[in-house]
């Protein structure tokens, strides 16, 4: 279970990384509302990701 949690936690950790570097760079040519969703989603997930992780490490 730890390294699940582990595993987890580094996800969160990627898409917190994405979700930044989708802001900065826009890629896809989204317009500034789209972008705006779109890194909300990226960073509502990678926050729930991450501390679920968290919880099951500390809980093993």
């Amino acid at each position: 279970m730890y390294y699940i949690g582990k595993t987890l936690e580094l996800m969160g950790i990627a898409c917190l990384a994405a979700a930044l570097i989708l802001v900065f760079t826009n890629p896809f040519d989204y317009s500034e509302s789209k972008l705006m969703g779109v890194e909300m989603g990226f960073l509502t997930l990678g926050i729930l990701i991450f501390f679920v992780g968290r919880l099951i490490e500390k809980r093993s």
